[in-house]
């Protein structure tokens, strides 16, 4: 699970997101990128719920595929997310009810123009193209304001949502906050800071490998 924020208009499209990972008790396992850019197809794609799903997605619309940009892109992904989650599922040992959505950001080959489309596990992965704007998961307000400099406020009020929540519901962010910021000239990286708990999330991290690594 993840902090996913976006936005987009017709000439630029910002993508953040945290990167920690956890294991199934909700401790911290690891810290990851959540999302990526391929150059080629000047596509951002990351990920919410299964951590690691997009990232497999990625590799494959990257390196298995002979596409020509987002579009192209989009014809072909709902099929083969499908096939991707049945073996993911069954490789990881994931349960039925587990979800995931996938997200992609690109500058269209046909018109120049951002377009952006959402696959969900809940809607057999059918596509979605989302409208310009703003969108944040897990749920929490949007202020007013330049959401590059809002963006650690605005996960840190998701945290505190999250907080709340029993264990088994929660979505865990934490880590570093990196956002993507795409145009049809490239896309650039910015990591952004880190959370408060990093360095503590960081030594339980290489704590427990140690302790699973001597068993």
């Amino acid at each position: 699970m993840s902090s996913l924020i976006f936005y987009t208009d017709r000439e630029q499209a910002l993508v953040a997101t945290d990167s920690l990972a956890v294991d199934g008790s909700g401790a911290p396992h690891m810290f990851t990128s959540k999302a990526g850019y391929i150059p080629h197809l000047k596509t951002i794609i990351a990920g919410t719920g299964a951590g690691g799903f997009a990232n497999k997605w990625l590799y494959d619309a990257t390196n298995r595929m002979v596409i020509k940009g987002i579009r192209n892109l989009d014809y072909h992904t709902p099929e083969a997310l499908r096939k991707l989650w049945q073996e993911y599922k069954v490789e990881f040992s994931l349960p039925e009810d587990f979800t995931t959505t996938v997200y992609q950001f690109g500058v269209c080959e046909e018109s120049g123009e951002i377009v952006s489309f959402a696959y969900r596990s809940t809607n057999n992965f059918e596509s979605e193209q989302l409208q310009y704007g703003t969108a944040v998961k897990p749920v929490c307000s949007i202020p007013e304001g330049n959401l590059l400099e809002l963006l650690p406020q605005i996960m840190q009020e998701q945290r505190v949502i999250q907080s709340y929540k029993p264990k088994s519901e929660r979505v865990y962010i934490g880590g570093e906050i990196f956002a993507y910021y795409l145009t049809s000239e490239g896309c650039n990286c910015i990591n952004i800071g880190h959370f408060d708990d990093f360095e503590d999330q960081e030594q339980q991290i290489f704590n427990n490998f140690i302790t699973n690594k001597t068993k």
